[in-house]
């Protein structure tokens, strides 16, 4: 064999036995580990997770997504009281047209002067006037395809409290008187003025209806009812709209010599919703 081949098979031996001491060197002893006393102690395992089996996370889950759920029972239950109304709100003022806004603005406080005067000679306090819009609007026509102005239209309404209510139509004919052709009116709607006693009511009928709606439906469901956890309430606010008039009608005086008002009847409604614990 020849010298340098000989060299070179040495040289490789002694490669490979590098690379062995090498990996023998690498080597570590893992420990034996009793997965019994393990888990008892509380510790780790290796090769083993730290997280619970999807199973008990399974059921983790199911518990959270229950505890968050609705419990117990829920219903709701209405209530209602009725009464004639006792007070009327008018939207009424007066409206004038002139040349100039000077002369239209005489006009409407000359009306509005007449109109206040003829309020409280019925027994209408200052608390219950309140000025509900003022307006000063140019106004114009078309002639030719050409914008004409016309004048200027002053505007002054009130909003009105009639507190007795027998007397609704008396006051609309004297303010008609007082305010001639220039009187506009708005609206006329009637209410109660304070509804204390009409909720007070429509809410005791309507705990009484969730309580016998939830009665029944434990009866049907098999379960004994426990007490109320969680009560809400809401109600609706008694009012109607009697007559609506058209802003830009205006009445004389020659109108028909009284006005009439049916009061009828206006409705409180009282809502509850009521959760109850079951067994």
């Amino acid at each position: 064999m020849k010298k340098g081949t000989r060299i070179l098979l040495i040289a490789g031996a002694l490669l490979v036995l590098v690379l062995v001491a090498g990996a023998l060197s690498s080597l570590v002893l893992l420990p034996v580990w009793d997965s019994e006393s393990s888990a008892s102690s509380g510790q780790v395992v290796p090769g083993t997770s730290s997280q619970p089996s999807a199973a008990t996370h399974s059921l983790a889950s199911a518990g959270s997504a229950n505890s968050s759920e609705p419990q117990g029972l829920s219903v709701s239950g209405e209530g209602r009281a009725s009464a004639a109304p006792d007070m009327a709100v008018l939207g009424l003022g007066v409206s004038a047209k002139a040349s100039t806004v000077s002369a239209a603005n005489s006009q409407a406080q000359g009306a509005m002067t007449a109109l206040l005067d003829s309020l409280k000679a019925h027994g209408i306090q200052e608390k219950d006037i309140q000025t509900s819009g003022l307006s000063i609007n140019p106004e114009y026509d078309y002639l030719n395809n050409e914008q004409v102005l016309t004048g200027y239209r002053v505007s002054h309404m009130l909003q009105v409290k009639v507190r007795d209510i027998d007397r609704v139509g008396e006051v609309i004919d004297e303010a008609v008187q007082a305010g001639g052709d220039l009187l506009q009116i708005q609206s006329i709607s009637l209410t109660i003025d304070d509804t204390t006693a009409l909720r007070s009511q429509a809410r005791q009928k309507a705990v009484a209806d969730a309580q016998a709606t939830a009665e029944e439906l434990a009866a049907l469901a098999g379960v004994t009812l426990g007490d109320p956890t969680y009560i809400t309430e809401s109600n609706s606010t008694p009012y109607t709209q009697a007559y609506s008039y058209d802003r830009s009608v205006s009445y004389s005086a020659e109108a028909a010599p009284a006005t009439e008002i049916s009061p009828g009847e206006l409705e409180v409604v009282v809502y509850v919703q009521i959760s109850y614990t079951i067994e």
